[in-house]
């Protein structure tokens, strides 16, 4: 019989449980926005403001969430500690010029609450991946797109510019004009370097951990296999002196 008996979720734990999947759908929905805005690039200051008002609403939610698991936890100072990126969402107002910030800190929020401790390193390295060539990509055509001796005619321009960039190969064939494009590709530089470091790492952590499952494996089976050799060679051996006390003379036996 089974002695350890399940711990009972505490009330933030319900909580979060709830609300994870509505606070995920809004996060995709404030990156929706953010390229709708972004990609339509005529004159729509309704749109505008329509995006500004969705902004808030989103960050208000965020924020009455935060208050609410904060007020749940037994632990509050521990818990402020441990989500420190749950308070960044929190503390960057909803603003035009933080939207880029917003929308990677709410999706990466969103994501670290919904999976498990078990993929969530790899869920957060590729997602995180995704996210900032999307993100740049969109800062970038919002910052050049339209200026003078600018290099981006169209959004496939932003986006195989943020590639080059953030592998680091850099053709130099499109290229900041814009003190904004120069910020982004500040950002974006040095993200790149700290991401393919960090994703090469993990990778190389992956494979190191898989080849010493097969070396561990492989050793089990040669030792299995010696105990069989073993085994066998024992059982040769009673073979032999059964057989050869059966053919013996009857006066030898």
């Amino acid at each position: 019989m089974n002695s350890t008996i399940a711990r009972p979720r505490t009330r933030r734990q319900r909580w979060e449980r709830v609300t994870n999947l509505p606070l995920m759908v809004l996060a995709v929905l404030f990156v929706i926005l953010y390229a709708w805005r972004v990609l339509d690039t005529a004159p729509s200051p309704r749109l505008d403001a329509s995006l500004l008002w969705a902004d808030v609403a989103i960050w208000v939610l965020f924020a009455g969430d935060f208050a609410v698991r904060l007020w749940l936890s037994t632990d509050r100072r521990g818990f402020v500690r441990k989500h420190p990126l749950d308070l960044l969402v929190v503390l960057v107002p909803p603003f035009r010029p933080l939207r880029l910030l917003r929308a990677a800190l709410l999706m990466l929020d969103a994501l670290n609450r919904a999976t498990r401790p078990r993929t969530r390193l790899v869920t957060l390295v590729f997602t995180s991946s995704l996210l900032i060539l999307l993100l740049s990509s969109l800062a970038f055509f919002d910052a050049e797109y339209g200026v003078e001796d600018s290099k981006i005619t169209n959004f496939a321009d932003a986006l195989w510019w943020a590639t080059v960039t953030v592998t680091t190969v850099g053709y130099g064939d499109v290229y900041p004009v814009t003190p904004e494009g120069r910020l982004v590709s500040l950002v974006l530089m040095t993200l790149g370097i700290g991401l393919i470091s960090f994703a090469i790492g993990t990778m190389t952590s992956w494979i190191v951990e898989k080849l010493k499952t097969v070396d561990e494996a492989a050793d089990r089976t040669e030792r299995l296999l010696l105990e069989l050799v073993e085994e066998v060679a024992a059982l040769r051996t009673q073979v032999n002196d059964l057989t050869a006390a059966r053919e013996a003379p009857p006066g030898d036996r």
